[in-house]
């Protein structure tokens, strides 16, 4: 049994150095990607937000709710392979009273593991107004990459229409969780035009004027690093019109951020599967690698001294 030992410490120690590579080659990958099926509610909230009532072309001020549905399309992101992840969206703004004062739809596509876009599958943004416009996107959508690090990075922004730099800020917690802090700015910038009513700039003209529409925004991610999840958000946004520079009235505007609740339920599930994500990334392949050599080293001198003590 003694001569049995050696052998015997080596053919655990090669198993477990095989299990550590697995983890860290093959499941990890196949772990550390956006869901194909995703189905989630996220919910946003606006104390004090500025809108405006276009029945009467007046700023009004009122508590805002946001939800957004998010569903993944499976038979497209299947379709595309080459771990595309297709998802639609579809996000509504309601007033204090329960009334939708805007609402917008969305489909894009983004790698499933660096979560950067990917410019395929009919993706789209589509208006309160119904009108559908395809998107060509870059950076980051939906979410950061899973093994998100403590660097900058690009990041969609819709209203403004291109990628912004997304600027590492600082590690924190939330009841907790570690995350990682980005911020974003995007400084007051016309991003279109629209005609308006010559009484809101006191004209007494019958023809519409052209207004700039303006946009700016300091927005603040929360990033779960392992999964790269955003666990909580706080968009300070403004977006108003503009005649020959000046600022004409805000069409919408306010401190945007994910409710308490929803902050609470991302910390609840996503704390779990990071403590997952980083067994099989990290302690797993580790622990793998350094018992197991010590058990081929163990188990090979075991051998030897026996051979040596027989001879």
């Amino acid at each position: 049994m003694r001569r049995l030992l050696g052998p015997i410490l080596v053919g655990i120690g090669a198993f477990l150095v095989v299990i550590g590579v697995l983890a860290r080659f093959y499941a990890y990958p196949a772990l550390a990607v956006a869901p194909i099926d995703q189905n989630s509610v996220t919910n946003l909230e606006a104390k004090g937000a500025t809108i405006l009532d276009l029945s009467t072309f007046r700023e009004v001020t009122t508590d805002m709710s946001v939800v957004n549905r998010t569903v993944g399309d499976v038979k497209a992101s299947e379709d595309a392979g080459d771990n595309t992840r297709v998802w639609a969206a579809t996000t509504s703004y309601r007033d204090q009273i329960g009334n939708i004062r805007s609402r917008s739809a969305e489909r894009y596509a983004f790698d499933a593991h660096t979560g950067e876009a990917i410019n395929c599958c009919g993706s789209f943004v589509e208006t309160t107004e119904g009108e559908r416009v395809e998107v060509k996107r870059s950076g980051l959508i939906s979410k950061y990459p899973f093994g998100t690090e403590q660097k900058d990075y690009k990041f969609w922004d819709g209203t403004l229409g291109q990628a912004v730099t997304t600027k590492f800020v600082k590690e924190s917690e939330i009841e907790g969780l570690k995350v990682y802090e980005f911020r974003y700015e995007v400084p007051t910038t016309t991003v279109s035009t629209r005609e308006i009513p010559p009484s809101l700039i006191g004209s007494d003209a019958t023809e519409a004027i052209v207004a700039d529409v303006q946009y700016s925004t300091i927005t603040t991610h929360w990033v779960e690093p392992t999964t790269g999840v955003v666990i909580d958000r706080v968009s300070e946004t403004q977006n108003t019109l503009a005649v020959d520079g000046e600022t004409v009235i805000t069409t919408s505007g306010g401190e945007f951020s994910y409710t308490d609740q929803q902050v609470k339920d991302n910390v609840e599930e996503y704390k779990g599967k990071a403590t997952s994500l980083n067994l099989v990334h990290t302690t797993v392949p580790l622990v793998g690698l350094i018992l197991g050599l010590l058990l081929i080293a163990g188990g090979v001198l075991l051998t030897r001294r026996n051979a040596s003590t027989e001879g």
